[in-house]
């Protein structure tokens, strides 16, 4: 069964997700949520907004996806008793030690391993089901190949993002803004700070932009593709993003879905592609294949970083009107009206390309002619300049038509001598019900029609029920509508009653909440180094060394080996933070050709398939054991000592240790030159700059590249 889940940032967008077709929602509580910028949802309306998706066979899935404190975890399992009383469907979590305490107090919970969790291959999936996880929410970066093996592996659900915005940093793990600004992104406050300018140095060059703005994700060509690998639940990203947004990503999905279940070959039509543009995206371009396909994509859009909606047409007129204001007169594909909003951007100095230049709502709209259309603005707007709409009233209103029901069949016997009966079912099956009223009398003159009987009967008003036949079967009775009326309403609400059994019935139940954090585990005595610091590694005798390479293969793995000292106490390799199928076949080859490695390092879950092949391993601080529980999870698995999350601001007992403030799955050198993989222009040294802040890019390659971002001192 193919799944269609939307985001819902408030009560608005959820009624919208709802009334489009939404199969499923996710929402989240004012804390512990990794938008904490949103509405949200208060714990005390939940229930009635949780019964209001299950009326209409819509699941509903609590996010909470953030980091948790020791001192917090009493906090989340309030939360989240309240949101399994109010009967959701399941929870979206990223912390490892909160999942255990969910799972050891509320019997049958269901759990999604989210995609900050940072799933990405099937050593990863392995875990996540091990850890009792129903379903794992990929990350955006995982390989078509590595869904394939992850449902042939495992016996997870699996779930994809295929439209929304694109966190750049791998699976949204990114502490820039936690370091920079203490606004942590894994616990709810990223600053977006990747949709600043930079200033990119390469060898001399110099190029600027939105380096690292990534584009929008539309996988809606994809589907067959992701359908075919396993994915079942296809998800749409954006709980900080309007009801208008909502809607038209839904509906948009949905028509494909539904075309697709039928058989038919589902693309993206034209109009499809506009509509889903106008309610939000940035740039000429989406992102259609994301990371599915081998090589590094070109992820970034670097002229834009907000919403640039559609092209509507461009400036024809402007003069002087007011103080303060200019009469436009503007061609436009688009009807225009008040309300709409419009943004203007200008040629650049280079006269390649547009740059954005002005946005205003419009008022005082008319028509001036075919496709011409006259207002007032303040934007100092200039003729030529190109027009684009992105907020359309007219579509808005279409969207906020749209109606949801619940299809149902009746049947009225009305038989004299016997009692008012009135069966309701449901067309999708979840429920029917039957009650009786008062005995019918044989009419002394007209008797009441089956025309009549059947339609007094189907007047459901804002029930939220649509009657699709109604059978009838009389004998000549006399019913007055007061009568029926009433039956209809109590067997409407009976049968609403019994929806919600249907829908709840195997629900998790309230346990009783135990917390006891065990012991930290001691840090140990350890030190990173970079193999490019080879006066560092002499200068580590008698201690674990943890070697953290650039590449990834056995020759240049023995060559590292080779310049250390005999005496160095134990031999670590640091693992790195994506690794696909390919790449760890490359890793495992590198590793059966170094047997003086005898520890790992690692900073994803999917390191902890290495514990059982009798690698002593270190969980490091990507894999974000920021509360006791967690750590403990972490010794669960195989973890012999965990390092403190880089969330915790700790580096006891370790020396040396970086981990990057944003991994990249694409090429940083080929946002900045535009070459592609057959052109590599990699070079050592590359710098990414904004304000008085610098960074440094460093590749790690194992079959693939991927990119860390470093503070640079």
């Amino acid at each position: 069964m193919l799944e269609l889940l939307a985001p819902c940032g408030g009560k608005n967008e959820l009624e919208m997700a709802i009334a489009c077709g939404a199969d499923a929602v996710y929402l989240g509580l004012p804390d512990f949520n990794a938008r904490k910028k949103a509405e949200n949802f208060d714990i005390a309306g939940l229930r009635d907004h949780i019964k209001r998706a299950h009326f209409f066979g819509v699941k509903v899935y609590v996010t909470v996806n953030t980091l948790v404190k020791d001192e917090e975890l009493p906090s989340v399992l309030d939360a989240v008793r309240a949101a399994v009383e109010a009967k959701a469907d399941a929870f979206i979590v990223q912390d490892l030690g909160v999942a255990k305490c969910m799972k050891n107090s509320f019997p049958n919970i269901v759990l999604h391993a989210s995609t900050q969790l940072g799933v990405h291959n099937l050593y990863g999936a392995r875990q996540a089901e091990r850890l009792g996880f129903k379903r794992v929410v990929l990350a955006r970066e995982t390989k078509l190949d590595d869904i394939h093996a992850i449902r042939d592996g495992t016996s997870l659900e699996i779930e994809f993002f295929v439209q929304g915005a694109l966190c750049v940093a791998f699976s949204g793990n990114c502490y820039l803004s936690a370091v920079e600004q203490g606004a942590s992104g894994n616990r709810g406050l990223c600053k977006q700070l990747c949709r600043l300018p930079y200033e990119a140095e390469i060898a001399g060059e110099k190029h600027n932009g939105f380096l690292l703005s990534a584009r929008d994700l539309c996988l809606a060509n994809s589907l067959a593709d992701l359908i075919d690998a396993g994915v079942t639940s296809f998800k749409i990203e954006g709980r900080m993003r309007r009801e208008g947004y909502v809607g038209a990503a839904v509906s948009v999905y949905r028509r494909l879905l539904d075309d697709i279940s039928k058989g038919i070959r589902a693309t993206l039509t034209q109009n499809e592609l506009e509509s889903l543009r106008l309610a939000y995206s940035r740039g000429e371009s989406y992102l259609d294949r994301a990371y599915l396909d081998d090589g590094t994509p070109d992820v970034i859009e670097k002229a834009y970083n907000n919403h640039t909606g559609v092209l509507a047409g461009e400036v024809r007129e402007v003069k002087p009107f007011k103080t303060g204001l200019y009469k436009v007169v503007v061609y436009s594909r688009y009807s225009l009206r008040d309300g709409d909003g419009l943004k203007f951007f200008k040629k650049k100095h280079d006269g390649y390309g547009w740059e954005e230049a002005a946005s205003a709502g419009v008022g005082g709209v008319s028509s001036c002619g075919e496709g011409m259309y006259s207002f007032a603005t303040k934007a100092a707007v200039k003729v030529g300049w190109r027009v684009n709409l992105i907020f359309s009233c007219a579509a808005e209103e279409r969207l906020r038509a749209t109606r949801r029901f619940v299809q149902i069949s009746l049947s009225v016997t009305a038989l004299a001598g016997k009692p008012l009966s009135l069966e309701a079912r449901c067309l999708d099956g979840r429920a029917s019900v039957c009650l009786q009223g008062e005995i019918c009398q044989r009419a002394v003159n007209a008797s009441v029609s089956e025309a009549d009987l059947a339609a007094q009967a189907s007047k459901t008003a804002d029930s939220g029920f649509y009657v699709s036949s109604c059978d009838v079967k009389t004998d000549g009775v006399f019913v007055a509508k007061s009568v029926l009326n009433a039956l209809r309403r109590e067997t409407l609400a009976a049968l609403g009653e019994k929806i919600f059994e249907a829908a709840e019935e195997n629900h998790a139940a309230v346990g009783h909440v135990d917390i006891k954090l065990p012991m930290r585990r001691k840090y140990p005595d350890i030190v990173f180094a970079r193999e490019a610091d080879p006066d560092a590694l002499k200068a580590r005798e008698r201690e674990t060394v943890v070697v953290c390479p650039s590449r990834y293969d056995a020759e240049y793995l023995r060559k590292i080996i080779n310049r250390l000292p005999s005496d160095i106490k134990d031999i670590a390799l640091q693992l790195p933070v994506i690794a696909n199928g390919a790449d760890l076949k490359s890793i495992e080859k590198a590793l059966a050709s170094a047997a003086e490695i005898k520890t790992l390092v690692i900073e994803n879950i999917y390191g902890f398939e290495f514990a059982s092949r009798g690698y002593k391993i270190i969980a490091g601080a990507g894999l974000n054991a920021l509360n006791a529980v967690s750590a403990q999870v972490c010794a669960d698995l195989g973890a012999e000592a965990v390092l403190p999350s880089v969330e915790s601001g700790k580096r006891e007992g370790i020396r040396g240790a970086e981990l990057p403030l944003m991994t990249f799955a694409h090429c940083p050198y080929k946002t900045a030159r535009g070459n592609d993989c057959a052109h590599c222009s990699f070079k050592e040294g590359m710098t990414l700059s904004r304000g008085g802040r610098k960074y440094e890019i460093r590749r790690v390659k194992a079959h693939g590249c991927y990119f860390g971002l470093f503070e640079k001192a």
